[in-house]
């Protein structure tokens, strides 16, 4: 008790000594021990950056085709009336959305993920069987006048409409149980079907 009375009192003087000189009293020098820190534990590394933007190239592709096919058939309306020219454009539509697929996986740089490169090439030979068969069924639909080339244009269109048809998943091969790869798949945006 003692300490503090005189503490305060030794606090209280030196008010009063500075307030009556108009100068602040002179500070003693401080002294400042840095203790070192242990180092700040380092958080997870997040996802690939190259994992992610390989993901995100496949699903694009996949799902972009998958919404350019259904707009595309959401404008034929029900009850449409197979004619040459509407099997024509259909075939040249069909062509166009599995080539635009073909072009964008063939633009992905390698895979990062073991066994992803050989998904991407089956996924690849898929779309480029559906383009070339559109293709050549248009080709010879708009060379001939006979029905034959109108079954065949139709046959031609089922054969471009396979891809829509398979439910194959192209990851299915690849390995997707390490946290890694789970953690990339979960930010790769254009993987989410409502993307």
């Amino acid at each position: 008790m003692k300490t503090k009375l005189l503490l305060a009192s030794l606090a209280g003087a030196l008010f009063v000594v500075t307030a009556c000189s108009g100068e602040a009293p002179q500070a003693a020098p401080v002294t400042v021990t840095v203790t070192p820190s242990s180092p700040a534990p380092s958080s997870p590394a997040g996802p690939d950056p190259k994992t992610v933007a390989w993901l995100d190239g496949m699903c694009g592709a996949l799902f972009g085709y998958i919404k350019a096919s259904n707009d595309h058939a959401s404008k034929q309306g029900s009850g449409v009336e197979v004619t040459r020219s509407w099997l024509s454009e259909n075939l040249g539509v069909r062509a166009g959305l599995a080539g635009k697929v073909v072009d964008e996986l063939t633009a992905l740089p390698a895979s990062p993920i073991p066994g992803g490169d050989a998904a991407k090439k089956s996924t690849v030979d898929r779309f480029v069987a559906a383009r070339d068969a559109a293709a050549e069924g248009k080709r010879k639909l708009d060379a001939s006048t006979g029905k034959t080339a109108l079954d065949q244009g139709l046959k031609a269109l089922e054969a471009a409409q396979k891809p829509l048809m398979e439910t194959t998943d192209p990851f299915a091969s690849l390995k997707m149980d390490s946290p890694e790869l789970l953690a990339a798949a979960a930010a790769a945006k254009k993987c989410a079907p409502s993307s």
